[in-house]
Parts: C-alpha cells; sequence; structure tokens
C-alpha cells in the first residue's frame, strides 16, 4: 500500500501487488525528483495501482510513504521473500545515493 503526498496535491493512496512491489520502488524515486509530479503520480498510478478486486484471502504486507515535501521515501513491511527484502534494500541505497530520505522497517 503506497500513501504519496506531494506538496499542493491530494494524497493518494493506491494498492500494488507484491509482484509489482521492486518494479515500484525503482520507479518511485520519480515521484520526489520529478519537475511534472502531478503527470508523474498519475503515470505511477496508471502503471502500478492494483485494478483487481480485492479478495477475502488479500492482506497488506506493508506500506511506503512518500512524502515531496521531506524528501523521504519510508517503507514497513513483514514477511516478505529474502531476495525482495535484499531488492529493497539495494533500492533504498540508491535513493540514499540520490540524496533522498528513507527509513525502513522490514522484519
Amino acid at each position: 500500500m503506497y500513501n504519496i503526498s506531494l506538496d499542493g496535491f491530494h494524497p493518494s493512496t493506491i494498492c500494488v501487488e507484491l509482484s509489482n512491489l521492486q518494479p515500484s520502488l525503482q520507479e518511485a524515486s520519480e515521484l520526489l525528483l520529478s519537475e511534472y509530479p502531478e503527470e508523474t503520480v498519475k503515470d505511477f498510478i496508471e502503471k502500478f495501482a492494483r485494478t483487481t478486486e480485492i479478495m477475502p484471502d488479500d492482506r497488506t504486507v506493508g506500506f511506503i510513504i512518500i512524502n515531496k515535501k521531506s524528501k523521504m521515501i519510508s517503507i514497513s513491511v513483514a514477511k516478505i521473500p529474502e531476495g525482495t527484502r535484499q531488492a529493497i534494500m539495494q533500492i533504498f541505497s540508491k535513493y540514499k545515493e540520490a540524496g533522498i530520505n528513507t527509513e525502513i522497517d522490514i522484519e
């Protein structure tokens, strides 16, 4: 689940399937760095937001908060595959190198 807060725009909350987590995180930095935030968030939502019906056996495994004003990406997830955890750590390392503030909470 993403919560996206861009300066001057209404916050957006979207559900992203676990299979799209890594690709969405790889592109999430654009939400903070783009000169055209409104278009960028629309593209991001179109590309990654879940469009299928939510089923009773679906569950939320974590949250990602993106805040443009504080140039921050924060993730809190539980019970994800080790390969996914490692990929998240690599992606967030690149965020830090780009000057983006990060917070990571992975069980």
